[in-house]
Order: C-alpha cells, then sequence, then structure tokens
C-alpha cells in the first residue's frame, strides 16, 4: 500500500497482543486518566494548576460538549503541586436531581477524619457523616477550614450544568464567595457545559476576582495528533502524516473522534498485519467508526434527514454543508457559509442561501430533532449543531456512504505540515 514503509509482516501473535494494547490505550467512550496518554491544553492545565496554589481563588472550567473537559479535570489531579503542601483532591459528578446538600454530601462522603473510639481505638469518620440534615455555605466554609494549613483540599465539581435547581447555583456562589473572603487553602473547581459563565456569578458579581475562567476551545489539529501519535508511539506503532492530518481534520476539534479515529485505523493495519496506519486505513476505519456512535446521534441524523417519496431531498445535503461549513472556534456558523460546501456536494446547481434557508430553519425545529441552534438576529443569524459531536459524525458518515469524497470534503485543503510530525 502506498505510503508504508518495508516492514515483516506481524505474526498472528503479535496482531493478538498490539490489538489488546491498542483497546487498552484508546478510550473515545471514557475520560483519559492516565496522565502519560493526556495529550494539549497545557495552557488550561497551568491556568488551573496556579489556582491551586493561590489561597482564595477558585476555577470554573466551560466549553463545549466533547472537547475534553473532564479529562482535563482528571489530569488535574494527579499533577497538581503546592509548596510544601499535601494536595487531596476529590472529583464527584453531579446530577439533575442535585441540592446544595446532596452535592455537598458526595463530596464529604469522600472526605474524613480520624476518631478516637470508647474502646481506644483509631477510626476513620467522614465528614457527611456530621451532617443528618441541611448543609450550608458556611458549613462548608467551616469543613474546608478545618484541614491543616498543610493540606489543600482541591474539590472538582463535574457536569454542574446538568443541575436543574437554580438555587444551587446561587449558594455554590455564596460558597466561593466565602472560601474566598476567608482566605481558604481549598479550591473548588466547577466544570460544565456552557458558553459563559453569567449564571455562575450572577448570585455574586464580586466573585468574579476569585473566580478563574477556563475556557476549552476546541482542540487545535496539532493537539488532536498528540493524542494519537501518543497513544501509537505507547504501543510501537506509527502513522503517515497524511493519516494523522486525515484523522485530525475529520475530528474537528473533538477529542472523542481523534481517539475513535485513531482506534479503528490501527486496527485496520493490524488487520494488514502491520504497525504502520496510511490514509487507505483511515478511509476504511470510516466505516466502523460511524456503526459505533450511539444510537441517539444516529437517530437524530436521521430524523434530520428524512425524506419521503416525492419530498425534498435536499435535507440531507444542506446538513452535510453546515458540517462542512467555515465555522469560528464554537463551530457556529453563517447560512451564506453552507452555500459553497453545498455546491460541491451537488454540483451544477448553483444554490443561492435563499434557496436553502427553509431547510436551515426547520433544522431548528422540533421535527428534525433541533439539530442546528440558531441565534442572533435577523439578516445575521448564526447557526451551530446542537450537539457538537453530530458535526464530525455527518462527515464521516458522508465520507463512509460515498456521497463525499476526500476533495468534495476538502480533506487536504490549506494542508499545512503538522508541528509535531516527528513524533510519529
Amino acid at each position: 500500500m502506498r505510503g508504508m514503509p518495508k516492514q515483516p509482516p506481524l505474526t498472528d501473535e503479535d496482531c493478538e497482543s498490539l490489538w489488546g494494547e491498542i483497546n487498552d490505550a484508546f478510550s473515545p467512550g471514557a475520560p483519559v486518566q492516565e496522565k502519560d496518554l493526556f495529550a494539549g491544553r497545557i495552557e488550561q492545565l497551568m491556568t488551573l494548576g496556579d489556582t491551586v496554589q493561590q489561597r482564595g481563588r477558585h476555577a470554573i472550567v466551560f466549553g463545549e460538549r466533547g472537547v475534553g473537559k473532564t479529562s482535563l479535570a482528571n489530569i488535574l489531579a494527579l499533577v497538581t503541586h503546592a509548596p510544601n503542601r499535601r494536595v487531596i483532591s476529590v472529583k464527584i459528578n453531579a446530577d439533575p436531581h442535585d441540592t446544595f446538600t446532596t452535592l455537598w454530601k458526595k463530596v464529604f462522603k469522600r472526605l474524613n477524619y480520624e476518631i478516637l473510639t470508647e474502646q481506644g481505638h483509631v477510626a476513620k469518620r467522614t465528614i457527611a457523616e456530621d451532617y443528618a440534615g441541611e448543609i450550608s455555605p458556611d458549613d462548608v466554609q467551616i469543613e474546608l477550614a478545618n484541614f491543616p494549613a498543610t493540606v489543600v483540599p482541591l474539590i472538582t465539581i463535574d457536569e454542574f450544568d446538568r443541575i436543574t435547581d437554580s438555587r444551587v447555583t446561587v449558594l455554590m456562589a455564596d460558597t466561593i464567595k466565602a472560601l474566598s473572603d476567608y482566605s481558604n487553602h481549598a479550591t473548588v473547581v466547577i466544570v460544565g457545559v456552557a458558553a459563559d459563565v453569567s449564571d455562575l456569578i450572577e448570585g455574586h458579581q464580586s466573585i468574579s476576582r476569585a473566580l478563574v475562567q477556563v475556557k476549552m476551545p476546541r482542540m487545535s489539529q496539532d493537539e488532536l495528533a498528540q493524542i494519537i501519535s501518543s497513544r501509537y508511539g505507547k504501543c510501537g506503532m506509527k502513522s503517515d502524516d497524511e493519516a494523522i492530518w486525515k484523522m485530525t481534520f475529520l475530528s474537528r476539534g473533538l477529542p472523542f473522534y481523534a481517539q475513535l479515529l485513531g482506534m479503528h485505523a490501527a486496527r485496520m493495519a493490524i488487520r494488514d498485519k502491520s504497525r504502520f496506519v496510511i490514509p487507505e486505513h483511515v478511509d476504511h476505519a470510516l466505516v466502523n467508526a460511524v456503526s459505533e456512535l450511539d444510537q441517539t446521534t444516529k437517530e437524530t441524523y436521521l430524523a434530520a434527514t428524512r425524506s419521503q417519496r416525492g419530498e425534498d431531498t435536499l435535507y440531507g445535503p444542506v446538513l452535510l454543508a453546515c458540517a462542512l461549513a467555515k465555522c469560528d472556534e464554537l463551530g457556529a456558523f453563517q447560512q451564506a457559509a453552507v452555500t459553497e460546501p453545498l455546491n460541491r456536494i451537488v454540483p451544477g446547481k448553483n444554490y443561492k442561501p435563499a434557496t436553502f434557508a427553509f431547510h436551515m430553519n426547520e433544522f431548528c425545529e422540533a421535527p428534525r430533532k433541533h439539530v442546528l441552534q440558531r441565534f442572533g438576529e435577523v439578516r445575521n443569524y448564526r447557526y451551530c449543531f446542537s450537539d457538537p459531536l453530530m458535526q464530525p459524525f455527518v462527515i464521516m458518515k458522508g465520507l463512509a456512504d460515498g456521497k463525499i469524497d476526500d476533495l468534495t470534503a476538502e480533506v487536504y485543503a490549506n494542508r499545512r505540515q503538522l508541528q509535531l510530525s516527528t513524533a510519529w
């Protein structure tokens, strides 16, 4: 195959072993847990590390779904150090039914202290056992202040946006205000899907000075390349630069897809009894990658693009053109940006924005599962995919189904040499 260096083919035993190593290295469906497999996000990680070391400072990590916020939170606990202090890390996940009390009971269940029993034995007791009733922001401040100066509690609350009770937001703002005012050594890191943090700081505008806002944009292709190449390196595999480019391009800034494509492309190489991944392996991996995605994504796509006999059949091409439209770092694009890719997908029609305006509006309605979101003012609307993971899926499905090719998708357009190409 093109681009594959000369190498002895793998034995069946080698293939079986390497297959297992690839499955261990890639985890598309789960956040990164190992420091050695974490790639990119150096700036955000350094910002959070500095926050932990400053008394009275806390942080909120926000961004689109699927950009790696939870992985960042996991790695923070592994790499954070404070001079002459011991960091005790507690990470919990919020759920829609959480109140302020249930949220902090989750935290307190994971924090304990020693007591002396009546028999003279030393036993451990969780802080949660001390609270049979409600927990207040003042309770949280006092409990975290009880830790000695040599200990830094790092409390990470993930999926905070899932909480439906608005009172929790206000009480959390009160808590951060109290921890900051008392110059507590503890650090609270809140993680959630959001475009900004206005809802959180609404309870106390003054907490903005104590709250470091860490925005998580989509990853660059270099960062995505690190994700793939670091895992290949761990398994003794390599990739040609065009294969890396294609995988990172199709991932559209989302690490989930970089892992998914990297894993399936490696499997294709192993089936060829090779340790070297080439573009053809990526092409063949697309079908398996698309089929592995969750059913909700597939059902939303089908609802958005369905067309009955005699009905308008432009929904599929327009949605595919939306996925290929030039967008900003948050995935937002204008209707006019859909025109060029649509005319590449359906050549010879010379479509104008007014031609598919109806379809764009329909994508924002319930019958088509709100696959797009619209915001802004009339004549200056901007659109984005309601679920960021849908955008790469649409492109990958278009390629896998043969509706577009690499040239149509501009996979290699404006190509530049990735800075990390020597890594693979």
